[in-house]
């Protein structure tokens, strides 16, 4: 949904210090946000590029907000991955960074992990939103052009398929033994 402003224009050093606070405020959460999604060799130029397309549009949107500067750079990592696509099709050698091994530790996400990965795309997108990205459902449906209510009934059952994946090591929580020894 687009909204157009329908006030007086703002001068361009209005305009200008405005979007100059808005990126102060959300570059760290975008920053993440889109780490969490492309290689960290291409997070600060997604993220360069989505704050253009916000500064080309900033004047002509009401309420620019982290849902909106998050969903235009949705369509800045679609960008991306589909120019990886074409790279790995044409044989060029593409680099993949690994994620860092876990600390020693007895919880050590493995297990949250594998749940995440064996959840559909969309799943993962919901729960990251709203766990990882602490958006409200009303940020997380105008991310993902959606009604707060559709937001709500998603996040539920992907919550609840996550819940019913997770597997946890016996060695960390123990199974209980029954009164009868079993």
């Amino acid at each position: 949904m687009k909204r157009v402003m329908v006030n007086v224009p703002a001068s361009p050093n209005e305009t200008t210090d405005r979007f100059e606070a808005f990126f102060r405020e959300h570059y760290s959460s975008l920053w993440r946000y889109v780490a969490r999604r492309v290689p960290q060799s291409k997070a600060d130029d997604v993220v360069s590029a989505s704050f253009i397309v916000a500064w080309e549009k900033y004047s002509t949107v009401e309420s620019p907000s982290i849902a909106w500067l998050i969903r235009i750079a949705s369509f800045e990592i679609a960008n991306v991955r589909r120019k990886q696509g074409r790279e790995r099709r044409s044989s060029i050698y593409v680099v993949h960074e690994e994620i860092a091994a876990p600390t020693r530790d007895d919880f050590d996400g493995s297990g949250v992990r594998s749940a995440m990965a064996s959840l559909s795309e969309s799943d993962q997108e919901i729960l990251r939103l709203v766990v990882w990205d602490e958006l409200s459902r009303d940020d997380v449906a105008q991310v993902l052009d959606l009604s707060t209510n559709a937001v709500n009934v998603r996040y539920h059952r992907a919550l609840q398929k996550l819940e019913r994946s997770i597997v946890v090591p016996h060695h960390i929580y123990p199974l209980k033994e029954t009164p009868d020894g079993k």
